[in-house]
């Protein structure tokens, strides 16, 4: 008899830091847990200005696990959208038995219809941007680079000593956030916790440098912050996100944006509160 075919997820994670992240290590807990091999192909594009190895490293074999910054070569496995004319839809569906893309995530998408999709076959391609399979152990395969966390241990060294609460508020191209969670009520809240405790800092992560200056008028050396240009087309400006988002994880709590998964993942890494402000109730 021959040998068994190895089962393949095909993944391409898209959105944001935060979004890549969580579709990254959700599939690779739900393949662990299935002995499946896993193939995430990376493409960079406006919102994503950084290959994945300028940013992590994968703490598995590359046997189980393959990290692709995909190349003009890999265009074939981009998802399908009217900027490619849709031309790889032709060869995913020649290639891949089972394929689902963001529609069929926004509609009826779960870990339990992936592992039915691969009681079928052998291969399925999925694109996803969001966490969709839960493990104790989600975040401890993707680590920022080593330089990268040397950058971070130094961010948080400011923190030695002093109660530290964490503020993000995300603006750029969200409405909903930028409408939803204005600056109002986190100054009120920061104004409540130094109410409580007088010796309190915090720990600013914005995409808008104007609102990290507002801050620091406001309330001076309490806020530390970095005033590094904010953008996620370029690969400096992706290595910063990340520096934030992991010095804001190693705060006491979170103060946080409405519809920011970056908000969320910060809270996660190491299971701290998070608060999200908001005027929606």
């Amino acid at each position: 008899m021959g040998k068994k075919k190895m089962k393949t997820l095909y993944l391409v994670p898209v959105g944001g830091l935060a979004n890549r992240y969580y579709a990254i290590s959700s599939a690779i807990s739900f393949c662990r847990d299935n002995s499946i091999r896993l193939r995430v192909i990376w493409f960079k594009d406006w919102g994503m200005g950084a290959n994945f190895h300028s940013l992590f490293h994968i703490d598995i074999a590359p046997s189980e696990v393959e990290v692709i910054d995909a190349s003009f070569w890999h265009y074939i496995y981009d998802r399908p959208r009217k900027r490619n004319f849709w031309l790889p839809y032709l060869y995913q569906r020649m290639r891949f038995p089972e394929r689902i893309y963001e529609k069929h995530v926004y509609a009826s998408f779960s870990s339990s219809t992936l592992l039915k999709s691969f009681q079928r076959y052998n291969s399925v391609y999925l694109v996803q941007f969001q966490s969709f399979y839960k493990h104790d152990n989600t975040f401890r395969y993707i680590l920022p680079l080593e330089t990268h966390q040397r950058q971070i241990k130094a961010r948080i060294s400011a923190f030695t000593n002093h109660r530290v609460i964490g503020v993000h508020i995300r603006r750029g191209d969200h409405l909903a956030p930028t409408l939803n969670s204005p600056l109002s009520l986190f100054t009120m809240k920061i104004k409540e916790e130094i109410a409580i405790d007088p010796n309190t800092l915090f720990y600013v992560a914005s995409d808008s440098s104007e609102e990290k200056r507002r801050l620091l008028d406001l309330f001076g050396d309490r806020i530390i912050t970095s005033l590094k240009e904010v953008r996620r087309d370029n690969e400096n400006g992706i290595v910063d996100a990340l520096i934030e988002l992991y010095t804001l994880a190693h705060t006491e709590k979170i103060y946080g944006s409405m519809a920011s998964t970056y908000s969320t993942l910060a809270a996660d890494l190491f299971s701290i509160k998070l608060e999200v402000l908001s005027l929606v109730r």
